[in-house]
């Protein structure tokens, strides 16, 4: 009896194995050479270039909204369907902007600021909860030399604008480098200039606040403890007497121009932020050149907040666009 138990175990699971071996076999797909050259192919990786010309033909798309009997967008959505950056800021004001707010809006105001001028919409902001909308009617005056827009009735779209060269700025990616000092230029004697302890003063400042944190739109640093890009430069140069304007393109319209290849102390350098709707002639961060290649600068990135970068790497010698001397 015992025996036979055992047999009867024993052929019970090798029926089973068999059972599960053959359903196995069944649901196993073993393609042949034929099929595997229809359902496999070489893997295609798109270059640089391609990958460029696929995203100035591609869209973003923001849905309209009917307010008062007329057609508003969200702000929050222009800046992300813009590639923008877009926050409520300390003093009540909504910013658009790269590094810094060059637009800024406000709840019930038709007045828009844009890099310092005053732009008026056909009708005032309104904000919908914590959302700011302003109207259709005005988005080509405000956003038009940024993006190219259409209308589609409850939809709006943001295509990158066609340029016809967008080569950046002339010497794209050559080093930095410092002027010559009056002793390379023969001038054994040499009186320091009073720009130069502008610089040193401003540059001794600088360093002051060193891992201060980057805030889009910062205000005042009294209050705010924190700065971007232009309320960084604006802070010390008032230090010595120069007021700047609020806005990284607002101040490259300031000073004189100097090239990469003569940068001195205190020099202010304006890139152009790389993304989709960007081109790279647009003003969106600036920074305070240090000398020996470095810049001071408050930045989101490579770290967060006031650093100082070596600026002869291939990404800021890329998107540099000019520097601009105030100190003399």
């Amino acid at each position: 009896m015992h025996k036979r138990m055992q047999f009867t175990k024993r052929g019970a699971g090798l029926l089973v194995a068999a059972l599960v071996a053959a359903s196995l076999a069944g649901c196993a797909f073993n393609p042949s050479p034929k099929d595997l050259r229809k359902y496999s192919g070489p893997d295609k990786v798109r270059s640089l270039a391609e990958t460029r010309a696929n995203e100035r033909t591609a869209t973003s798309v923001v849905p309209v909204k009917t307010i008062h009997h007329s057609n508003y967008v969200s702000l929050s959505d222009v800046a992300r369907a813009a590639d923008l950056h877009g926050a409520w800021l300390s003093d009540g004001s909504y910013g658009i902007g790269d590094h810094d707010p060059v637009w800024k809006f406000r709840k019930g105001d038709s007045a828009v600021t844009k890099s310092g001028k005053t732009i008026r919409m056909q009708a005032p902001a309104v904000q919908d909860s914590n959302r700011l909308y302003i109207p259709v009617s005005g988005m080509r005056a405000l956003f038009g030399s940024e993006v190219a827009i259409n209308s589609h009735g409850d939809t709006i779209s943001f295509l990158p604008k066609s340029l016809p060269a967008e080569s950046g700025a002339t010497g794209r990616g050559l080093p930095f480098r410092d002027a010559a000092s009056p002793a390379e230029n023969g001038n054994r004697l040499h009186i320091a200039s009073a720009g130069a302890a502008q610089a040193d003063s401003i540059l001794q400042e600088a360093r002051k606040y060193m891992g201060v944190k980057y805030d889009f739109g910062a205000g005042n640093y009294a209050d705010t403890g924190t700065f971007d890009c232009s309320s960084f430069t604006q802070f010390l140069f008032a230090k010595v007497g120069i007021h700047l304007p609020r806005t990284a393109r607002e101040q490259a319209n300031e000073g004189r121009s100097v090239a990469r290849s003569d940068l001195e102390k205190g020099d202010l350098l304006f890139f152009y932020v790389p993304g989709r709707f960007k081109t790279d002639t647009t003003v969106g961060h600036v920074g305070i050149y240090m000398g020996g290649g470095k810049m001071i600068h408050s930045s989101p990135k490579p770290e967060d907040g006031v650093q100082i970068t070596n600026i002869n790497s291939a990404y800021w010698q890329e998107t540099f666009l000019y520097a601009k001397r105030l100190l003399s």
